[in-house]
């Protein structure tokens, strides 16, 4: 079960996490964002990991890092994974991460295997 647009897809999958894939160039915005949040409720309306992957050409702002850190604006996402591909995405997400200090855990990987094994902490039994 998935729901996409031209920017971004993200799919329900095994009843245990979002998986957001952001597509080739695309800039992420809160725009963006805000539909995340009304396809997640879409495909579930339950809190649950997110597993983001992005294209190595993906990028965003510090206006949506800062929208993106409140739980109040995903009431859908229990935790986060990112997995980066670029240098400027590791940068980006440090950004996140240590300065705009996410409501929920949230942390970056080389390697999607890596990040579903940390996502797991989160899944519903």
């Amino acid at each position: 079960m998935f729901k996409e647009n031209d920017r971004f897809k993200v799919s329900f999958v095994n009843t245990n996490y979002y998986l957001l894939e952001i597509k080739d160039d695309v800039n992420f915005n809160i725009e963006d964002f805000k539909q995340l949040v009304a396809f997640e409720k879409e495909l579930s309306g339950k809190q649950l990991p997110v597993l983001i992957l992005s294209s190595p050409s993906a990028g965003s702002d510090n206006d949506l890092l800062s929208y993106a850190s409140k739980n109040i604006n995903n009431p859908y996402c229990k935790a986060e994974a990112l997995v980066i591909n670029s240098l400027a995405q590791k940068i980006l997400l440090n950004v996140y991460v240590k300065l705009k200090k996410p409501e929920r855990p949230a942390k970056f990987f080389k390697k999607k295997e890596e990040a579903i094994k940390w996502l797991e902490q989160f899944f519903e039994l």
